[in-house]
C-alpha cells in the first residue's frame, strides 16, 4: 500500500497538468479567434470598397400596372382582365429570355437554342 502524500502528490500533479493543458488550449483557441476576426475586417474592408466604386448602383426604372386593379379589375369584364393578366405575363417572360440572352452573350456562355427562337 502507498503512502497517503504519494495520492495527495500524484493528484495534485494530475490537476495541475489537466489546468496547465485548459489554459493552453484556451490560449490558442483565443489567438485563432483573434485571427479569423482580423481576416474578417480585411474582407468586409476590401467588400465596402468593391461596393464604393461609382456604377455599382443600379436604378430601376418604375414598373406601371399592365392591367386593372381594385374596384376598376372587379367590376370589369373578367374575360378582358384575364386577357390582359395573360399578355402582362407573357410580356414578363419574353423581357426575362431577352435579359438571360442579353446576360449570357455578355458572358460569353453558350446559349439556349429555346431562346434564341430558332426552333
Amino acid at each position: 500500500m502507498l503512502p497517503w502524500w504519494f495520492w495527495t502528490l500524484l493528484w495534485t500533479v494530475l490537476v495541475l497538468a489537466t489546468l496547465l493543458c485548459t489554459v493552453l488550449a484556451g490560449f490558442r483557441l483565443f489567438r485563432q479567434g483573434m485571427k479569423v476576426f482580423d481576416t474578417l475586417g480585411e474582407a468586409s474592408e476590401q467588400l465596402g470598397a468593391e461596393f464604393a466604386k461609382p456604377g455599382t448602383v443600379v436604378d430601376y426604372a418604375p414598373v406601371g400596372r399592365r392591367y386593372p386593379h381594385g374596384t376598376e379589375a372587379t367590376h370589369a369584364d373578367p374575360r378582358k382582365i384575364k386577357k390582359l393578366v395573360r399578355k402582362g405575363k407573357a410580356e414578363r417572360i419574353e423581357a426575362r429570355r431577352v435579359r438571360r440572352v442579353a446576360r449570357r452573350t455578355e458572358r460569353g456562355q453558350a446559349q439556349n437554342m429555346q431562346d434564341l427562337g430558332l426552333f
